[in-house]
């Protein structure tokens, strides 16, 4: 069974999240495992991409919606049906030493086929979860195995042991846009991926894949992030610096605070404290709206903003350079030599000054 119809109940849950939680006879009944996405829609029609949870104190054939998905099918829909998504679960393989560097991970024909080359795993027991690009492997005779190295099966909080269920899921996101929503985010892509080979001549980065944690208390009502100071060092980072962080196409720039190593049990569920925290991202519960993170334990990349760096040390030479456009003015006369001076030896000059930030990532 793909679908069923439920008594929505009356009283909603308050998680910041699209959410729908059903008996556990229910999601056994229609083969649904906690931290899936199903598909709800309302009586009017709507439709929502929501997170399945099983409740017991939920009744047979009843389901209670959270009041973020009901903002989008409709809270006068006094019935809901739901919807699953295909999945299944998968095997791990180990990638060769030369696939470990690969911008995507290696997966067997038959998934591809199936799921596409842009997918979703998700540890169904911990909910940690993150999103891939797949190539095929070349093994044609091998089924249902994804190649994931050590690193990533550490995001994703697997130990290597048989009772890991890892699953695949179609990688989801927002409806495409009509034309011309679709037409700005390409010309904006466009703009920003100049941006980011100017950043990446100029200033340079490395950019890591990282676990979304709660943050502080005392830091929810401010955009910014934590990492772990080593973590820091190894993007090249200093604090207050800026970040990247982005997932399912969205970006968002982030000043860094450095986790407090001797209380990271405060927003960390630390199993091992050395791997955990250097995992761990803190964010904000309105930034993890703004980028539509599912829940805490999902995979974002984050990269230092080359952007930052290159306006920091513009702004330390903004003197000096001064004083040599006044210097170039005042010995050469022709305008159009003065301009040329101008434009080969402002960009050497900062090339030259950001060379100590590009020692840290390189």
């Amino acid at each position: 069974m793909d679908s069923a119809k439920f008594e929505r109940m009356e009283n909603y849950s308050a998680v910041a999240r699209l959410q729908i939680e059903l008996n556990p006879t229910d999601c056994e009944r229609l083969g649904l495992q906690n931290f899936l996405f199903v598909t709800a829609e309302g009586e009017s029609g709507r439709k929502a991409r929501c997170m399945i949870f099983a409740n017991p104190d939920i009744e047979s054939g009843k389901a209670k919606a959270s009041k973020r998905l009901l903002e989008r099918i409709g809270f006068d829909s006094p019935t809901v049906i739901i919807r699953k998504e295909p999945y299944q679960f998968v095997r791990r393989g180990i990638p060769k030493i030369e696939h470990i560097n690969e911008n995507a991970v290696f997966a067997t024909k038959d998934l591809i086929e199936k799921y596409g080359d842009q997918v979703e795993l998700i540890n169904i027991s911990n909910g940690y979860r993150m999103k891939l690009g797949l190539k095929e492997h070349e093994n044609k005779q091998l089924k249902n195995k994804v190649f994931i190295n050590r690193y990533q099966m550490l995001l994703l909080g697997l130990d290597g042991g048989q009772a890991d269920r890892l699953a695949i899921m179609k990688s989801g996101g927002d409806a495409d846009p009509s034309f011309l929503p679709r037409l700005f985010a390409e010309i904006r892509g466009g703009y920003h991926a100049l941006l980011r080979s100017v950043g990446q001549i100029f200033v340079g980065y490395r950019q890591l894949d990282l676990r979304v944690g709660y943050i502080y208390p005392f830091d929810e009502n401010h955009r910014l992030c934590r990492i772990h100071p080593n973590i820091a060092k190894f993007l090249g980072l200093e604090e207050n610096d800026r970040v990247i962080v982005s997932y399912n196409q969205k970006e968002v720039e982030l000043p860094v605070l450095y986790l407090d190593t001797g209380n990271a049990g405060e927003v960390i569920k630390i199993e091992n404290e050395f791997i955990d925290s250097h995992l761990y991202i803190g964010i904000p519960a309105t930034v993890r709206f703004d980028l539509g993170i599912p829940n805490i334990g999902t995979v974002v990349r984050v990269r230092r903003s080359t952007k930052f760096l290159l306006k920091k040390h513009i702004n330390k030479l903004s003197l000096p350079m001064i004083a040599l456009y006044f210097t170039i003015f005042s010995l050469v006369e022709n305008n159009v030599q003065r301009l040329l001076l101008v434009l080969v030896i402002s960009p050497l000059i900062i090339f030259a000054s950001l060379s100590e930030e590009r020692a840290k990532v390189k």
